[in-house]
């Protein structure tokens, strides 16, 4: 029970349908001052429509919403004091931060904007927040993490009851979102109510004081967090019991399937690495370290010098020789540069061995066998969509994830470069495609796992190399994983290079 007698923002029974579809059935909870509420679920259980129905971008089907007990006919999120800050930033580039900030309410009067009215608003917004920006400064010029305050600071405007933050820390680094949270503990001194979503438990145990947790769209469960474990409220999230924390994963022979040898680029130096048959290397390093550069260059995607062996052969580092050989990338960021977003689910499960369906006919080509094959792969990653004609748009995070990966299993690669394997997906998906790693690992695949995610790696991998400024300065086998060494080997001002633990 909150320490607060009254709730500033009350929900009661929420549903949402979409052309008789219920996405979202009988939500209740309360927001109170002060207090950080985490709602939790797969992708797909209905947090967004949640969201989005208490920020006033949709209309409930059903259900009320009261602010301060009074029940509010139709929610307008600002005219009520509630805003949200979304996954995707809604800023403009081209435009300063104080223009991004008071956008929707530019200060001035007689159809002429106070140029320094809005500066000083946006200044003591971001002085409150603790971060040092120039108000003045165009918000491209702006790293991932200021962009985010911005977004929070034009948010604060309006948010005088409560502030939603929706995945706020997916583009940030270890020290970004440190940040984040001092000032989410300062918006909580203040007495707004926060709303956060996010993937990432150990975030939820630091920010949240209570949770909401949904299936399916819906409520299967809501409380204080100090009064439940991390793996019952997984576990309540996913509907089913999850193993324990690190996978069984058989022991990789000592036959090389990969050997990089003196790969430098202006991002990287002098890059030595061995991956095995039948084991699971992680990259592990802070952001700008240099590990999606190597991944990249090694499949012949980035301009380097060094050289690659392939089951002892070397291979030029061109893409399509090194898809010859056996070899496949997936990239960490699937919708800008892995998925064909507005097409089925059947073309993006074949793009990369299309070559193997064309069958030539008389007046042109047809396919043969496409069909058939996407159905075997949506079966075996466990892809949830209606049908394969569905765009791949439709589908939840982690699902574009499994079709991503499903294509590039289709060509039975022996090698695969696996970059953020599970960026952005819920928990269940994450368990899903983490056994789906360690069954190809089991098969003989050699796999590198290039992750920001330090307790994944330490999940689902044999072997550990630690990066840090481009250079690799440690190694670590499986059973000497040690979580505050390797975080402090990445973190170190020290200079160093191929350095073994």
């Amino acid at each position: 029970m909150s320490v607060h007698s009254n709730p500033v923002v009350s929900v009661r029974g929420l549903s949402k349908s979409f052309v008789g579809k219920t996405v979202v059935s009988g939500v209740t909870f309360d927001l109170f001052a002060g207090e950080a509420l985490a709602l939790v679920g797969e992708n797909g259980a209905g947090k967004s429509t949640t969201k989005n129905m208490l920020c006033g971008l949709l209309t409930p089907t059903t259900g009320t919403i009261l602010v301060n007990g009074q029940t509010v006919p139709k929610v307008i999120g600002a005219e009520h004091g509630i805003s949200a800050v979304h996954q995707e930033l809604s800023l403009f580039g081209s435009l300063s931060v104080a223009e991004n900030i008071c956008i929707s309410d530019l200060p001035g009067a007689k159809m002429r904007v106070d140029w320094a009215a809005a500066e000083r608003i946006a200044q003591e917004q971001i002085a409150f927040l603790g971060i040092e920006i120039d108000a003045r400064a165009l918000v491209e010029t702006l790293g991932a993490g200021k962009q985010q305050i911005v977004e929070i600071a034009k948010a604060l405007l309006h948010a005088s009851k409560v502030l939603i933050l929706d995945e706020p820390t997916t583009s940030l680094t270890a020290v970004e979102r440190e940040k984040l949270f001092v000032i989410i503990d300062k918006l909580k001194a203040r007495g707004l109510a926060i709303v956060f979503i996010s993937h990432f438990m150990e975030e939820i145990y630091r920010v949240c004081d209570s949770f909401v947790a949904l299936r399916d769209g819906c409520q299967v469960g809501q409380g204080r967090l100090a009064e439940v474990s991390q793996r019952s409220l997984e576990e309540m999230m996913v509907g089913r019991t999850l193993e324990d924390a690190r996978v069984n994963l058989a022991a990789p022979s000592q036959t090389p399937a990969l050997e990089v040898r003196g790969l430098s680029s202006s991002d990287f130096k002098d890059i030595n690495l061995t991956v095995h048959r039948g084991e699971i290397l992680g990259i592990a390093g802070l952001m700008g370290a240099g590990r999606t550069e190597i991944a990249e260059a090694i499949f012949g995607l980035r301009a380097a010098v060094g050289e690659v062996r392939i089951d002892g052969k070397a291979v030029p580092r061109d893409v399509s020789a090194m898809m010859a050989s056996g070899l496949c990338y997936v990239t960490e960021d699937r919708r800008k540069n892995g998925l064909f977003l507005n097409r089925p689910v059947r073309e993006n499960l074949s793009a990369a061995h299309i070559a193997g369906f064309v069958q030539r006919k008389l007046r042109g080509f047809g396919f043969r066998g496409e069909k058939a094959r996407a159905h075997d792969l949506v079966s075996d990653m466990n892809i949830s969509v209606p049908h394969i004609e569905n765009n791949v748009s439709d589908l939840s995070g982690g699902n574009q994830q499994k079709v991503m990966l499903g294509r590039w299993l289709a060509t039975n690669p022996e090698i695969l470069i696996f970059d953020e394997p599970t960026k952005g997906v819920d928990i269940g998906a994450k368990f899903d495609i983490h056994e789906k790693i360690a069954a190809l690992a089991a098969t003989g695949k050699a796999i590198i796992i290039v992750s920001s995610d330090l307790p994944e790696l330490l999940h689902i991998t044999h072997r550990m190399l630690v990066m840090r400024k481009g250079r690799i300065v440690g190694e670590f086998l499986r059973s000497d994983f040690d979580s505050v060494k390797i975080i402090s080997l990445a973190a170190s001002s020290n200079e160093g290079g191929q350095d073994a633990a």
